[in-house]
């Protein structure tokens, strides 16, 4: 801290005023204020630090539940994530890693979203091959029966920026779903396709 920063806000603490002494090129209190919080590690404007203390919010689809996966209320457990990620068919949780939940959340804050919808998440392998048999576009080995993928998408937010921003960022597989209107992102080997 500067030397007339640190009398300042030891003035303020102690409840003196500056002594007449003081050199007369002393900055304003809005001066001083401004000061006093860059060094303080909060030189954000009060609305980006509002915006960025809000949870990103995951609405899940299929199952109607509505979980932050920010903030305090997050869920940030193995349990959370796996009841709140479960097969909707089967009601069955797979052990979804923290690190593809948090490739989500990246994607929004990128995006500048506070709400992620969830399609899929882990699904249970007899569904999997019920959709199979259905003649739905599902790998036989699907990274979502590995609890290793979510499809998604974040309202308001074009799919093809969201595609692309993932192709640039994330390691692991990006499906593009233009007509569904979803992206798929799991943590197997990078790779990508394009489904409808």
């Amino acid at each position: 801290m500067s030397g007339l920063t640190t009398m300042l806000l030891a003035a303020a603490v102690i409840g003196q005023a500056p002594s007449a002494d003081a050199p007369a090129s002393q900055p304003s209190k809005k001066d001083a204020y401004l000061a006093a919080k860059a060094e303080a590690g909060q030189g954000r404007p009060a609305r980006a630090r509002q915006r960025a203390d809000r949870p990103v919010w995951a609405h899940n689809l299929r199952t109607h539940e509505i979980r932050a996966l920010t903030g305090p209320a997050g869920a940030d457990t193995a349990k959370e994530r796996s009841e709140f990620f479960r097969c909707w068919f089967t009601l069955e949780g797979g052990p979804i890693s923290a690190e593809l939940v948090a490739r989500v959340i990246a994607a929004a804050e990128h995006f500048e979203v506070r709400e992620v919808r969830v399609i899929s998440g882990f699904r249970h392998p007899k569904y999997n091959l019920s959709l199979r048999k259905k003649g739905r576009e599902v790998a036989e080995r699907s990274q979502h029966t590995e609890a290793k993928a979510i499809d998604f998408f974040l309202p308001g937010v074009d799919t093809r920026a969201l595609y692309d921003w993932l192709l640039d960022t994330h390691d692991g597989g990006v499906g593009f779903y233009p007509v569904s209107e979803f992206v798929h992102v799991d943590l197997g080997r990078k790779r990508t396709w394009k489904g409808t």
